[in-house]
């Protein structure tokens, strides 16, 4: 390379040299061009000798499959971030004709894209149609149930929890019950995956029985095999629990200069879909006193914050965990929850708010 690299960029490659060197390798596996942190992680993983190469292959095709369109639809979202409601519905429209348009006067992968995407934004635009008619309402219009079926099929259960969480805000508890169960009995912990393309993370290695579904199914194994995480836009506000709310405050003045060009979501309220299934389990059982199904909830949440290794949003969880431990009249727990929450971010991060505000009441009961 001599000679082709000007003095001038000489300090700058330097510096990412060096953070290289001080990132012990993380930083290797964190490069997106090619896929080479992925293709790193692999390779250096201790994936069981018994996964075939057919189907780590598959399994590979397929993530990185709902990546794209995980990264697609993140996109579609922050051109739309800030917008009311009326110019979000707008835009969601004008994005739903066209795919609808390209699908019509295409074939092959293009269709099966269109098919893929166009989903997704139907969903957001019945969230979007849900949330105006229950702050005014307090119900759901015939029209957004029309939506509804349209963008139930994403993946196992984003959507779905979507719905259930709408349903949940007009305490509807039955149909909230009725789609939460059905969600759980999709989600085959043994095989879903979940997907989060909101930020850079190191990802673990997935679970063998997803490479192995993955290598009999085409891209439709989507539905069943992952879970992608929630997002809600302000416009989607009254489809959102209150305590998951706090999400969309999560940034003080001070934290907005620690934001990154990729950070547009956390101006959203946005959940790993296994931590919020089980979080909306726990308010419905909790509101009708279904004392065993509330615990059996409470401490699934808890045990996946532990135990899965995948979750993009683990803070948020431990938020809503706080929140539950608060419920439970256990203000230690609670407390513990939203410093754990610090630890794994500790900027932009609601957390602060649950503490001052815990810590608020504690001083006032006295």
């Amino acid at each position: 390379m001599r000679g082709h690299i000007s003095h001038e960029t000489k300090p700058y490659i330097l510096e990412i040299l060096l953070d290289v060197i001080n990132s012990k390798g993380k930083a290797l596996l964190e490069i997106e061009c090619d896929s080479l942190g992925t293709r790193l992680q692999l390779k250096m993983s201790n994936l069981p000798s018994e996964i075939k190469k057919n189907d780590l292959i598959s399994g590979h095709l397929l993530s990185s499959t709902a990546e794209l369109i995980d990264l697609f639809f993140l996109s579609c979202l922050t051109v739309i971030k800030n917008s009311s409601y009326e110019e979000a519905k707008q835009t969601l429209l004008k994005y739903i004709f066209k795919l609808v348009s390209i699908s019509k006067n295409c074939h092959g992968l293009d269709k099966t894209a269109c098919s893929l995407m166009t989903p997704l934004l139907c969903t957001t635009f019945e969230t979007a149609l849900a949330s105006i008619n229950i702050q005014q309402y307090h119900a759901v219009s015939a029209e957004v149930l029309t939506w509804i079926s349209l963008g139930l099929h994403t993946d196992v259960s984003s959507s779905k929890l979507k719905l259930a969480s709408m349903f949940y805000c007009i305490e509807d508890t039955q149909r909230t019950e009725t789609v939460l169960r059905n969600i759980e009995v999709s989600y085959d912990l043994d095989i879903v995956e979940p997907v989060c393309r909101c930020h850079d993370f190191i990802h673990q290695p997935r679970r063998r029985e997803f490479y192995a579904i993955s290598d009999n199914h085409n891209e439709n194994a989507i539905q069943f095999t992952i879970a992608s995480c929630v997002r809600f836009l302000p416009c989607e506000i009254y489809c959102v629990p209150h305590e998951l709310r706090y999400e969309m405050f999560r940034s003080t003045q001070e934290d907005l200069a620690f934001r990154g060009r990729r950070d547009k979501w956390m101006d959203w309220a946005v959940i790993d879909s296994l931590p919020y299934l089980y979080f909306l389990q726990y308010k419905a059982y909790s509101n009708i006193g279904r004392q065993e199904n509330k615990q059996r909830a409470f401490s699934n949440l808890a045990i996946t914050i532990d135990l899965e290794p995948n979750l993009g949003h683990r803070e948020t969880a431990l938020n809503l965990l706080g929140q539950c431990m608060e419920q439970e009249r256990r203000a230690r727990d609670a407390l513990r929850c939203y410093l754990l929450s610090l630890n794994v971010r500790a900027r932009n991060n609601a957390a602060k708010i649950h503490i001052c505000r815990l810590l608020s009441t504690l001083v006032n009961e006295r």
